[in-house]
């Protein structure tokens, strides 16, 4: 038998634009040690900066932006919370509001996928209404993105989130909507929380655009490098494999890389040259 061509995989990573500290240069940096193609961007939402230098910025250092993380929670625009699934339709409408405006920010700036979160902790009885309010809000969103060239991806969440903790639940909500603007992105670190991180991208399946990906315990969310924790990688690529992936691998622990240098190692190269490549890694 044949073996099927390794999938192609472009590494990314994370970076943060527009905050007082500024550190973009230093990101870029990192992006291009780890052998990065894309990027996804995390502005500074509250100081809602002007994407446009951006944009020339991410072109002369030879990065694609790939995506960007929309707001969410106390992390917005002009609302006090973005909650897509909140059962209060005035305070939903706010949140949808400034996704919107997150939408226009990342299609000036040039970028493609906007990863939005599907709401906030709340009580597992209102599980039915909550989704009732996310799936109105994805519908109102889908048209809101419509010709813009931007998809929204919805991010499995940690553990205590109805529904958004476990893709099986926004996979339904997806698919039921059936509009070509809303996709999936998996967070491996939120679902090797909630559940099992190769059965959550599988339940993702055909809808998964891209991803977050990073390490911890299968307790606390610390957003580690891969290979500091306990995440079964092969496993996770070979799930990727299973339903033919082909989006970036997309890291989301530009934090500790930027502060915590001694996690930058050439373990971690290798692992990423695998991903990219499927080289084995020693």
């Amino acid at each position: 038998m044949t073996q099927a061509p390794p999938i192609p995989r472009p590494i990314g990573t994370m970076i943060a634009y527009g905050f007082p500290r500024g550190h973009l240069e230093t990101d870029v940096a990192i992006a291009h040690r780890l052998g990065a193609r894309c990027v996804e961007v995390l502005p500074d939402w509250r100081a809602l900066p002007d994407p446009k230098p951006l944009r020339s910025q991410l072109a002369d250092a030879g990065l694609v932006l790939h995506s960007a993380h929309g707001c969410w929670g106390g992390q917005a625009i002009r609302a006090e919370r973005v909650d897509l699934g909140d059962t209060d339709a005035g305070r939903r409408q706010t949140g949808i509001d400034d996704i919107a405006r997150c939408v226009d920010w990342l299609a000036e700036a040039g970028g493609t996928h906007l990863v939005i979160h599907p709401g906030g902790y709340s009580d597992p009885a209102e599980f039915e209404a909550r989704g009732a309010a996310l799936a109105d809000s994805l519908s109102t969103l889908a048209d809101h993105a419509r010709g813009t060239g931007v998809l929204l991806c919805v991010e499995n969440m940690p553990p205590g989130v109805h529904p958004g903790s476990r893709m099986a639940d926004l996979f339904a909500i997806v698919a039921d909507l059936d509009r070509p603007e809303v996709a999936l992105a998996l967070d491996t670190g939120h679902a090797h929380i909630s559940a099992n991180v190769a059965d959550e991208t599988l339940a993702a399946g055909a809808l998964l655009r891209t991803t977050h990906v990073h390490d911890n315990d299968g307790r606390q969310d610390a957003h580690l490098p891969p290979g500091l924790g306990t995440v079964p990688w092969d496993a996770w690529i070979a799930a990727l494999d299973a339903i033919a992936y082909r989006g970036p691998i997309l890291l989301e622990c530009i934090r500790q890389l930027r502060e915590r240098p001694d996690t930058f190692d050439e373990a971690l190269l290798a692992r990423l040259r695998s991903w990219s490549r499927r080289e084995a890694v020693p």
